[in-house]
This record gives structure tokens, C-alpha cells and sequence, in this order.
């Protein structure tokens, strides 16, 4: 039986509560994923299966931790639970009912690149002006300020774009939302199937979530929702999450509301910092208690930003050279703030990690073409993957003839390079990888013979997929080349970080990134007016900062230059971020 005697009051009400429809709201180091796990496990203890309870989290990272967590409570029956994204769920639900909707269950999904790869050869072959933001902003309905001409161009360049998707056998982020979404409206089989085995529907970081998936919930209507989230922490309007749900939800009397305001991370001056800093929001009555003793938070007026690195390198090196045991972990608002502190880190001998999409291991050439070739083999039809690889394996006059033979017979790339002469070469080695990657049932092993067949340097990405398939076996996940083509392309960098830090390492991120990490010591740097909160939405970015700010367990330093290096290279002055007055930091 799960021990739930550590839970505090809040907690234990959350917990144990019989409502149907829960909102938690969970302040910055309440305990919400114990809430969320124990929960699993005291509804497994009260009869109900781990394979009837749903668990939708905003990263997969999320969703394997909470996994892991129901697994050491309850045993290999948590290994049952779906625990994973919203895209991720989705893809699970086309792939059981493929035939029922119309498609291949070996169907792709695209990553951003690949969409904007497959957008630009739209736009290419129609020979429009268009800018490709243009067309997406049309696709999500933003249309406003778009002429005539533009209107025209993008529905074109969009139904193009959408055909080429299905020909490919394909699906990009939206599509999989908007398929499942009007399947759970539309097909009384699929909905009735769905309500029928989860009886127990659970949302992580439900303050991210957007009008589209919250309409996924309500279109399967389940017999209990149990949803957690933070108004407070809401940072990602510019991917569409709409912070009015939970504030609705709070003000609904159908919904059982429980406050977690006991902060177990931070020290009382971060917490008071935080508390200060929030209440200029619109938001739910929430603020966070702690009894955590702990020194002032710091606040600085650098000179400007080089400077601004330099004033805390004594305590970065004091850090290293004692061996202290505290992480620590350097913020910025933008990327550009982000390399500047690695160029000036590394060039005074402090070892940094900075955490950024350019960190991928699958960003390489190599690791490029490896996970092409994984994804051609699978799913042939999927032009993108083909295309890359015939690129590097096949002769330039053999795609050139095969892309014309692909326009005048209407076939897949793969089909008409089959029917090309001067492609023979590639097809006979596309069969014979094909045929040494399916020679066992092991995708890590396949993975290095298709390496080790073609002379690929992938830089990486083979220890990252032995990684991977460790951790689908011991969460009971699938350990298949489609489970493994979605972990590659339906990632994100806030993923990354691994919970057991390198002390000896400083890490830097953005504030985006950070969102779920924690360290003994936090440096926000660049906070000025116009880079912290920058021009967009002042209710956001305060949010944001109080993310930065609660990141912190035992030391904050905040940063504010009195001239900055703008996105043009050019110094010029800038006012100290209102965020440091609002938070009471200004003595």
C-alpha cells in the first residue's frame, strides 16, 4: 500500500478527493507530481487499472518521470499507464484506427524543419512571393492584416501543402490535433471507444494547455477529469495555450478547486520575491508559504553586459574550485544573451553547458541522414525522408529525372525513382539497408548497422537511441522504429536536462527552458526594460520572470546593465526591468 502519511493537508485532499471533475492549482514546488502519482496509485488501490487512466503531460520528459514514479509505487501494472503528450496520445489513437480514418498506421510525423522544408518546395513550385509565415498564420486563422493576393496564395499554398502531406503518408503537429479532435466529434465508435477505456483522464501543466486539446478532453468526456496546473507559471501563449481555461475552470462551481501553496524548493526571500512580483497579474488567489530560512536575493547594476558576466565569475569559480555540491544555472530572456555568457564563461576557464536546440545529438549531418534512412524504410511514401537520402546516395540526374517522372505521373518520390533507369544503384542499396535494419527486432541494433553499412558519423545520436531503447523497456513503452522516428522529431530542448546535475558545470538556458528545473543557485541576467519583459504581452512576461525567479532554491542574483548590446550589435542604455521593483527587490 502507497504511503500517503507524508502528504500535507492540501495534498491529501487532492489525493483522495471522489469529485469527478479536480482542479489543482499548484503553486512552484508544491509537490505536484507527487499529488498526480499518488493519485494514480490510490485509484489502482481502489480497482481501477492503470490502462484505464489516461495521464496527458506537456513534454514526454514529464510524462516518462510521472511513469517511472507510478511504476516504483505500484509495481510493473504502472508500466500500463499512458503517460505522455497530447501529440503523443494522438498519434496512438490515428495509428489504432488508421484503417477506420483513411490512413497507413506507418504513417510519419514531420518536425517543424521538415514542415518548413515542405511549405518552402509549395511555395517553390507555385513560384509565389508569399512569405511562409504568411501562409502559416493563415492556416491558424490569423488573417487580419493579409490582402487579397496573400489570402489566395495561401489557401492554394495551404491545401497544396495539406495534400502533399497525405500523399506522403504524413502528419505535422496540427494535423494530428485536428485529426483525433474531429474523430472524437464525428465517430461515435472512436468516442464511445475512448470513453470506454479511460475512465480516468489526467492533465499536467494544464495552464499550457490549448483550446484544441482541451477539446479533445471535453470531446471524450470521460467520467472524471483531474486536471493540475499554474496560472502563475503560464508561459507559452506564442504556441497558442490560452490561460483563460483555468481561470474559467477556477470560477466554476462544477469543478472541485485544491490550492497547493506549500513551496518545498525555494527560501522565504525567493518565495517573497515571487509573491510580490505576481499579484500584479490578473490571476487565481494563490501564493506560495515556505519556512525555508535563506539569504537576500541580490540585485545588481552592472555596467553593462560583459561586465555583468564578470561580476559573478568570482562566485561561479569560488563554487568550482571549493567542489561545492550546489547547481547552478544562468537565465536569459533571448539565445543571442545566452551565447554571449558561453563565449565569456568559457573564455575564463568556468565549464558551462548551454542548453539549446543546438545541443541536439540529432541535429548532425550524420544523425540527419540516420534518422532519414529509418524513416524512408518505414514509410516509403514520406518524400521528405527519401528525398534526403537520394540527395546524398543517388546521382544528381537520377532524383532530377525521378522529381520530373513524380510531377507528370502523380506517384510518390520512392515510386518514381523505382521507375527511374539511372536510380537502379540507389534502390538496390535502399533494399539492401532495408533488409540489414529489419534483421532482428532490436532498433537500437539496426539503428548502427544502417551506420555501419553506409559509413555514417552520426556524432552521437546511436548512443542516444541505445538510451532510448533502455527506457521504453523499462517503462513498458514500444521499442519500435515508429516509437522512436516520434521521440526524434517530437521533442523539445525543455526535455533535455536530466534530473542529477553536473555541479562542477554552470548551465545555461533560456526562461523558457528552465520551466520544470530547479538549482541551489540561479543568475537572471538581462533584466532590463525591452529585453526582460521584452515587447510582447506584459502579463506574460511576468509570469515568465516569476518561472525564473522560482527556479531558485537557496541563492538568487538578478542583473540589470545600464547599457546592453541590442539584436544589431550596437551598445545603447536601458532602464532596470519594472519586474525588480514590482518583486520589492529594490532596496
Amino acid at each position: 500500500m502507497t504511503d500517503y502519511t507524508k502528504l500535507n493537508q492540501e495534498q491529501y485532499e487532492a489525493v483522495m478527493s471522489n469529485q469527478p471533475k479536480i482542479l489543482t492549482l499548484a503553486g512552484a514546488g508544491t509537490g505536484k507530481t507527487q499529488v498526480l502519482t499518488q493519485r494514480v496509485a490510490r485509484l489502482y488501490e481502489a480497482g481501477t487499472h492503470p490502462s484505464n487512466m489516461l495521464a496527458l503531460t506537456f513534454t514526454r520528459a514529464a510524462g516518462a518521470e510521472m511513469k517511472e514514479r507510478v511504476i516504483s509505487l505500484i509495481g510493473t501494472d504502472g508500466k500500463e499507464l499512458f503517460s505522455n503528450t497530447f501529440h503523443a496520445f494522438c498519434v496512438d489513437v490515428i495509428r489504432t484506427f488508421a484503417a477506420e480514418l483513411g490512413y497507413e498506421p506507418n504513417f510519419t510525423v514531420y518536425d517543424q524543419p521538415e514542415c518548413d522544408e515542405l511549405l518552402a518546395e509549395v511555395l517553390e513550385s507555385f513560384k509565389f512571393k508569399i512569405p511562409a509565415k504568411r501562409v502559416s498564420d493563415f492556416r491558424a486563422g490569423r488573417t487580419d492584416s493579409m490582402t487579397a493576393t496573400d489570402r489566395h496564395q495561401a489557401e492554394r499554398a495551404v491545401k497544396e501543402y495539406e495534400f502533399r502531406l497525405r500523399r506522403n503518408n504524413a502528419f505535422d503537429f496540427d494535423g494530428l490535433i485536428n485529426t483525433v479532435k474531429k474523430a472524437i466529434y464525428n465517430r461515435e465508435d472512436i468516442r464511445t471507444y475512448l470513453q470506454q477505456k479511460y475512465k480516468h483522464i489526467f492533465v499536467d501543466e494544464f495552464q499550457d494547455t490549448d483550446a484544441e486539446q482541451w477539446s479533445i478532453v471535453q470531446g471524450i468526456n470521460p467520467e472524471n477529469v483531474f486536471v493540475v496546473g499554474d496560472d502563475h507559471q503560464s508561459i507559452y501563449q506564442f504556441r497558442g495555450s490560452d490561460i483563460n481555461i483555468i481561470l474559467s475552470l477556477a470560477e466554476n462551481a462544477e469543478w472541485h478547486t485544491v490550492k497547493l501553496e506549500r513551496n518545498y524548493r525555494s527560501a522565504i526571500p525567493i518565495v517573497t520575491a515571487a509573491n510580490a512580483l505576481i499579484k500584479h497579474n490578473r490571476q487565481t488567489e494563490k501564493r506560495l508559504i515556505t519556512e525555508k530560512e535563506g539569504v537576500k536575493v541580490e540585485c545588481r547594476r552592472p555596467s553593462d553586459d560583459k561586465s555583468e558576466l564578470a561580476d559573478i565569475f568570482s562566485r561561479l569559480v569560488a563554487n568550482q574550485s571549493l567542489g561545492t555540491s550546489k547547481t547552478t544555472a544562468i537565465l536569459a530572456r533571448t539565445n543571442m544573451q545566452l551565447e554571449r555568457a558561453k563565449t565569456l564563461l568559457i573564455a575564463n576557464s568556468i565549464r558551462c553547458d548551454a542548453l539549446t536546440s543546438a545541443d541536439n545529438p540529432f541535429s548532425s549531418k550524420g544523425a540527419k541522414e540516420l534518422i532519414a534512412w529509418i524513416a524512408a524504410i518505414e514509410n516509403p511514401s514520406d518524400d521528405s525522408a527519401v528525398r534526403r537520402i537520394a540527395k546524398i546516395r543517388a546521382s544528381g540526374k537520377a532524383l532530377l529525372d525521378a522529381e520530373w517522372t513524380q510531377v507528370q505521373d502523380n506517384m510518390t518520390l520512392f515510386e518514381a525513382l523505382e521507375a527511374t533507369k539511372d536510380a537502379a544503384p540507389f534502390i538496390e542499396q535502399f533494399n539492401f539497408v532495408s533488409e540489414r535494419f529489419h534483421a532482428n527486432d532490436n532498433v537500437s541494433e539496426g539503428a548502427n548497422r544502417i551506420c555501419t553499412a553506409l559509413k555514417i558519423d552520426d556524432h552521437g545520436a546511436r548512443y542516444e537511441i541505445v538510451k532510448w531503447h533502455q527506457r521504453q523497456i523499462d517503462l513498458g513503452e514500444p521499442e519500435t522504429a515508429s516509437a522512436l522516428l516520434e521521440w526524434v522529431r517530437m521533442g523539445n530542448i525543455a526535455e533535455r536536462p536530466e534530473k542529477e546535475r553536473d555541479t562542477s558545470k554552470v548551465y545555461l538556458m533560456t526562461v523558457h527552458g528552465s520551466k520544470g528545473l530547479e538549482f541551489d543557485e540561479v543568475f537572471i541576467i538581462g533584466a532590463a526594460q525591452g529585453t526582460f519583459p521584452n515587447r510582447g504581452d506584459l502579463e506574460e512576461e511576468r509570469r515568465l520572470f516569476y518561472v525564473a525567479i522560482t527556479r531558485a532554491r537557496e541563492y538568487l542574483n538578478i542583473s540589470s546593465p545600464n547599457v546592453m548590446t541590442g539584436w544589431n550589435g550596437k551598445v545603447q542604455p536601458v532602464q532596470r526591468s519594472q519586474f525588480i521593483s514590482e518583486a520589492g527587490l529594490l532596496y
